[in-house]
């Protein structure tokens, strides 16, 4: 539920004190929380269906429906990480009311935000309501929107009993009844506090008391959260519990997830303020343990999923939706501890121990950075070449992913063609390695986590070519791969698609043939283990199972026939047994090197990164880094040795819950003996001179790439000139489906009222809205080479048009607003009367225009932005026409039978040209553009599935309108803010594209692509 709160102003002019602001953007994060933890509910918590058995029960109902009026599901990380935060807090309220019965239970949520954790359990027949108090606090006008929405609620009242009034001596008591209250107060006061709950009568010898502050304390200032403690442990007058839930820095704040998590707070302005003073578990229990708390206990988020969440209740919500983002999620969870502290006596602890054995520290080596948005993307795979170049195919990337490749080399390259005709579908999580010096192998691998692979692919280093081989028997991805020599490879483990599998696999390249290896051992199915062969032996550790659990042990293995022989080595040291780690040979005999992934419990330190471990006797290197601050996230990466013992990291990075992206730079780690090597990195996407098919065994799909004219030029049209005077003549112009200019129109004041100051004044300075921020002239949506930040409108606008000094926005990053809903931008699209009600009447469409629009308006986003800033080439299904207010700009259209040609992703609306307006994009053969230089009053009509893309030649002002000029039924239900989801029966195509793709796997490779070009064919000619 949005929050729709008024705040006082700071002044005449509406200028929010600095205290008045922050309050602001802290309650503004309960929005969002709110949203996330109601998809969580909807998937996650079954409700009982409603019979007469049930007499209108609401035991198990859902109760974040009354606050959550628009629902979204969240993505699968998002939905785990808010999952085991709430089963974290339930985890703690059941133990408290089911221990010392003959007590009166209160449990006091400060900071509790729309959170119906009250509801949920006074509506269970278990609770004894006579013997149960829950009491909310928070922001009073928070807490006003929460009382109003208990009171308009049937249900929630009949949960809570009968309200009774309340002395106007206690005006913080917002609403009241036998076992529930709601208090208003900030909880930096806190004789205030203390008198409301003595109000409510909650303080008594006979009441043990549970304080729960789930990511609501760390927003205070550290001394006033303090105090909040220190106060907590002695305010009952009986026994006292406090539950916290709180981010941790626990590898450090210079690790790339802390990185990206103290960053993204900042940017909300809502920074993290507790988790600087209190980074560890150990600062966060004698931080309890100094004021007042007699026991302490404090463990991450991860050790709780371990150790607290029974293989039931893991197996249950695994079930739920696909979900493969185990590492992501571990990292996340070890960034939050889960505390109690308690006045009963007992020793202060953390929940679990860790076996850690003493490494010797070896700080000879430095770390270089290559910064190249080729390689921004995780979950790809690499090998080297012949002459010691690494070639890295596939990969997740910032938008989708990917069936390109990307040269990495020491030596001088300027291009990188591969010249199949044919190639590897796009995939994630497969696997490649090197079978002699000029051929690699790659394996499997998936699209979806649905969508496993089992295809097979030989590229030849010298030809640069892919040609496809067997498939494995069986799809699986996130496996194990290594060369033993004589063209063989073995596969081991992964998620497969039949638990009947194989867990190994021997490949004879020589007769492209695979053949199961028996192992009287059998290990359980392991996903993204340690492996790695070291000429007559290999080693495997680690992996996860199924429910994410990791694997805590280590073999020796051998080959021998078709069979494989396990020993086990003892490993004693919680850091050398992981999920996610890379494992290749070191230059010393018997000897690994092991970099990276997920610890089984604790954070890995950056320190024990990149650890040397010598198998004879177990003792470890560390390779100690120096340069922490570009240190590389080591999840989804491919990891190479060269003979000078300098190490490549490829690709890798995570999405950081929902904080953000980490990306990779390509990174090198060398031993301070060596000099810095320039290393290049070139894109096979950048050609444009082939056409080629891409091939999988889970789909085949046609994909063209563009097409160079050959004299480097394409003639440019020009967009119609109209000048509708009627409802009629703007009708025939939709109806013709063909774009056209309409020039000088009256489109209100807004053309000379809409100045820097003018809007400054009018909007507030202080407003914040969410701008694209880049260095980069051509903002491409596919590369995402700009980042989103929250910034005051009016430095917004001193940016754009460079009128301060001191908007403290650097002078090389360019601005473009494209305006978002105000009331709820995550599912709502923009309307311009609703979110900038303050200008929306300088503006007015035409009113023949209008008048055609009608009730079909879609959305009116507001469009500022510096100039010289491009939008990526991309289209709309809904028509729209653009106004220009002030400023000037190019506008770039195509039909829409050139999409072929201009490298647009199935599924995607957006190009992957980079710059279409510069000389590569503007030569792009067999199209037909159309352009225009618009000015103030000009408006362009924007057909659907019509191409374009604009650029600013100075700072430019301008509105969208768009609507929608189809039948209802043939867009795609479900949420669209921007108007970009394709229609309903293009999505459906999709669907059936890939169940006639799924049914053709059966066959050999060329009589399905001999069907699928029938097919093919047959669509084509309708």
């Amino acid at each position: 539920m949005t929050t729709d709160k008024k705040f006082p102003n700071g002044n005449k002019k509406g200028t929010l004190t600095a205290k008045l602001k922050s309050d602001k953007a802290i309650q503004e994060t309960n929005s969002s929380s709110i949203v996330s933890k109601r998809s969580v509910e909807r998937l996650y918590y079954p409700t009982p269906p409603h019979t007469p058995e049930t007499n209108g029960s609401l035991e198990n109902s859902h109760f974040f429906k009354y606050f959550v009026q628009k629902p979204q599901r969240r993505a699968p990380l998002i939905n785990r990480g808010y999952w085991v935060r709430m089963e974290a807090v339930h985890t703690v309220v059941r133990q408290f009311l089911q221990s010392n019965s003959e007590s009166k239970k209160i449990v006091i949520n400060l900071g509790c935000g729309y959170d119906p954790l009250p509801f949920q359990y006074l509506a269970k027949r278990t609770t004894t309501r006579s013997k149960t108090t829950f009491v909310d606090v928070d922001y009073p006008d928070l807490i006003d929107i929460k009382r109003a929405t208990i009171t308009a609620s049937e249900d929630l009242l009949r949960v809570v009993g009968e309200i009774y009034g309340f002395s106007t001596s206690n005006p913080a008591v917002k609403l009241a009844s036998a076992s529930y209250y709601c208090i208003g107060c900030d909880m930096s006061n806190l004789t205030d506090l203390e008198k409301s709950l003595e109000a409510c009568g909650v303080l008594g010898e006979d009441c043990d008391l549970l304080f729960i502050a789930e990511v609501s304390l760390t927003y205070m200032n550290t001394d006033a959260a303090d105090k909040v403690v220190q106060w907590a442990s002695g305010v009952s007058r009986g026994q006292a519990q406090f539950a916290l839930i709180e981010q941790i820095l626990p590898a450090g704040a210079d690790h790339p997830f802390a990185r990206t998590m103290l960053r993204h707070f900042d940017r909300l302005n809502t920074p993290i303020k507790s988790v600087s003073t209190y980074p560890t578990i150990d600062a966060q229990i004698n931080r309890f343990g100094s004021r007042g708390w007699s026991s302490v206990s404090c463990t991450d988020l991860q050790t709780f999923w371990y150790n607290h969440v029974a293989k039931e209740e893991k197996s249950r919500i695994q079930d739920i939706e696909h979900f493969d983002e185990w590492d992501e999620f571990f990292l996340f969870c070890q960034h939050y501890v889960l505390l109690i502290a308690s006045t009963n006596k007992a020793p202060k602890t953390a929940l679990d121990d860790v076996v850690i054995k003493s490494c010797t520290m070896d700080s000879g080596w430095d770390l270089d950075t290559f910064e190249c948005s080729s390689l921004r993307r995780r979950w790809g795979a690499a090998a080297t070449m012949s002459d010691s170049s690494i070639i890295y195919y596939g990969g997740l990337s910032p938008t989708t992913r990917l069936a390109t490749s990307v040269l990495v080399t020491s030596k001088y390259a300027s291009s990188f063609s591969v010249n199949s005709t044919t190639v590897p579908s796009p995939r994630m999580c497969h696997a490649m390695v090197g079978l002699s010096p000029d051929r690699i192998l790659m394996t499997g691998g998936r699209g979806s986590p649905a969508t496993p692979l089992s295809d097979c692919w030989i590229f030849n280093s010298d030809s640069n070519e892919w040609r496809q081989t067997t498939p494995m028997p069986g799809s699986r991805y996130r496996h194990a791969m290594a060369a033993i020599g004589l063209g063989r490879v073995v596969v081991f483990g992964g998620h497969v698609d039949n638990d009947s599998l194989a867990e190994w696999l021997l490949f004879d390249s020589e007769c492209c043939t695979w053949t199961t290896l028996e192992c009287e051992t059998k290990l359980g199915r392991r996903e993204s283990p340690s492996f790695c062969w070291l000429g007559t032996y290999g080693i495997l550790s680690g992996g996860f199972n199924r429910f994410g659990d990791i694997y805590e042990d280590m073999y020796k293995w051998s080959v021998t026939g078709n069979r494989i022989t396990l020993e086990p080595i003892h490993v004693g040291n919680d850091n050398i047994v992981r999920a996610g780690a890379q494992m290749v040979p070191w230059s010393d005999a018997d000897s690994v090197l092991l970099i990276g992934g997920i610890k089984p419990r604790g954070i890995l330190q950056m320190t024990d990164s990149f650890q040397i471990i010598n198998l004879t006797d177990m003792s470890i290197i560390n390779i100690d880094i120096g340069n922490k601050e570009k240190f590389p996230m080591l999840i989804g990466c491919s990891v190479l040795v060269n003979k000078d013992r300098e190490i490549v990291i490829a690709g890798g990075g995570a999405v950081c819950f929902s904080f953000g992206a980490c990306w990779n730079e390509l990174a090198a780690v060398r031993p301070l003996s060596l000099p810095k090597r320039q290393w290049t990195i070139v894109d096979e996407a950048q050609q444009s001179l082939s056409v080629r098919s891409e091939v999988s065994a889970s789909v085949d799909l046609q994909y063209k790439e563009s097409t160079i004219a050959t004299d480097g030029s394409v003639p440019i049209g020009e967009i119609e000139l109209r000048q509708p005077k009627s409802i009629g003549d703007w009708r025939e112009i939709q109806s013709k489906g063909v774009p056209v200019l309409i020039k000088d129109v009256s489109i209100g004041s807004c053309t000379r009222t809409w100045t820097p100051d003018y809007l400054k004044d009018k909007v507030g300075y202080d407003r914040r809205v969410t701008v694209h921020v880049s260095s980069n002239n051509a903002m491409n949506f596919q590369t995402r080479n700009f980042r989103y930040e929250s910034l005051p409108f009016g430095k917004f606008i001193d940016a754009v048009y460079d009128t301060r000094g001191n908007h403290s926005i650097d002078s090389n990053e360019l601005l473009y607003l494209r305006s978002l809903s105000a009331a709820n931008p995550k599912s709502r699209p923009a309307n311009l009367a609703e979110d900038f009600p303050e200008i929306a009447a300088d503006f007015q469409l035409p009113a023949e225009l209008r008048s055609v629009i009608g009730d079909k308006e879609f959305s009116s986003p507001l469009r500022i932005s510096s100039p010289d800033v491009g939008v990526w080439l991309h289209y709309d299904v809904t028509a729209n026409v653009l106004v220009q207010v002030r400023g000037t700009k190019r506008v770039r259209l195509y039909p829409p039978s050139d999409v072929s040609e201009l490298l647009f992703p199935p599924g995607a609306s957006s190009s992957l040209i980079p710059n279409i307006f510069d000389r590569s994009g503007s030569s792009i053969a067999n199209v037909h553009p159309l352009e225009t230089v618009m000015c103030p009053g000009d408006i362009v009509f924007i057909p659907p599935m019509w191409l374009h893309a604009t650029l600013p030649l100075e700072p430019s002002i301008s509105v969208n309108v768009f609507w929608k000029d189809l039948e209802p039924s043939l867009y795609s239900a479900g949420r669209d803010v921007y108007g970009n989801r394709d229609l309903k029966a293009y999505e459906d195509g999709r669907l059936l594209v890939k169940r006639i793709a799924k049914s053709l796997e059966v066959m050999p490779v060329d009589i399905r692509q001999f069907y699928l070009a029938r097919l093919s064919d047959e669509l084509r000619s309708g």
